[in-house]
């Protein structure tokens, strides 16, 4: 009997090192710090025309309504869900375009790289890249090991047709799970660009803020205020854009105000025509992604939202496209400014 529970307590020992030390192995990241932000030429930048254009899109990697779904996946659906997503792009003709939710060939997207693709289906000669979730092996969603994500790079990033002169990544407020789930959980992040738009450097602050715990949000929303000063201070056109995971006027969040608090920030308005959220894409109701600017300095043109096929869209997010002119008072302000 004793000889037995001494094999039963070894075997027991060694199953929980062999946990503890795959359980290290598979939230460490393969990245070194710097490249967990970089821009990447594909080509020469292009002119640009009197008025501009952005848009932002969680793509959600690619795997259409089943974001996040415990089910397995075959290669066929991303492929499908790049070509839809494709469309959507060429057909809005964004300028400028702020992802999240991106794959940098990550297993779960067949070791695609997105970001990658995009920029050369699309012909953009400029990205900014930021990592937010760099695993070995994300046992998520919980279920058979077959549904399981595996390793993930993913993050946020912007496709540019004009030159980005900087490029910085912000890691906000974490979420308050438990220290053996908040280890495998992404970064939310701040990817601010600075974009050269004939006379004027354009600010892009890309957001993807906190989806389940709501104070976790909100002071998430404190900091991208913070971040936002100097720019605002600056005089210079600043666009603040994202999934901001929270809708507007709601009682209960103050996500929003939170963010854009005693700044003259306006929320780009979607024409009547367009769907009245961006959340869910096939039935989209919550309006979660936004594009927020100063409108000392731009004039918003025209807004739109875009889903994609209302029964197979590329992404469970809508994307949020805005064109603009840069008013003549930009040009002004940035030539005196400090």
């Amino acid at each position: 009997m004793a000889r037995f529970l001494r094999t039963a307590g070894a075997v027991i020992v060694v199953l929980l090192l062999l946990f503890v030390g795959f359980w290290f192995w598979a939230s460490s990241g393969t990245l070194p710090e710097s490249e967990r932000a970089q821009v990447n030429n594909y080509g020469s930048s292009t002119f640009p025309s009197d008025t501009v254009s952005v848009m932002t899109y969680n793509i959600g990697y690619l795997s259409g309504m089943t974001n996040n779904e415990p089910v397995e996946r075959e290669k066929a659906l991303y492929d499908r869900n790049l070509e839809t997503a494709i469309e959507l792009i060429e057909t809005a003709d964004p300028d400028i375009v702020a992802f999240q939710e991106i794959d940098f060939a990550a297993a779960r997207s067949f070791g695609v790289h997105q970001l990658d693709t995009l920029a050369q289906r699309l012909s953009y000669p400029t990205a900014a890249k930021v990592v937010n979730w760099d695993v070995r092996y994300l046992p998520f969603p919980y279920g058979w090991p077959s549904v399981h994500f595996g390793q993930v790079i993913s993050g946020q990033a912007v496709l540019s047709r004009y030159p980005i002169v900087k490029h910085e990544r912000t890691v906000l407020a974490e979420t308050s799970r438990p220290y053996v789930s908040r280890v495998f959980y992404l970064d939310r992040l701040a990817q601010q660009t600075d974009i050269v738009v004939g006379e004027d450097t354009l600010s892009v602050v890309n957001v993807h803020l906190e989806a389940f715990e709501d104070s976790v949000r909100r002071v998430q929303a404190t900091e991208v205020r913070a971040l936002l000063q100097p720019l605002v201070a600056s005089q210079r056109p600043v666009l603040l854009i994202g999934d901001f995971n929270a809708i507007p006027d709601d009682p209960n969040d103050k996500t929003l105000q939170l963010a854009t608090a005693g700044f003259d920030l306006k929320r780009a308005m979607p024409s009547v025509s367009s769907p009245s959220g961006t959340y869910p894409a096939r039935d989209p109701k919550a309006m979660i992604d936004h594009i927020f600017y100063t409108p000392a300095h731009i004039e918003p043109i025209a807004t739109a939202i875009h889903c994609g096929p209302a029964d197979d869209p590329p992404s469970d997010h809508c994307a949020v496209s805005m064109r603009f002119a840069l008013s003549s008072d930009s040009t002004a302000e940035m030539s005196t400014a400090p």
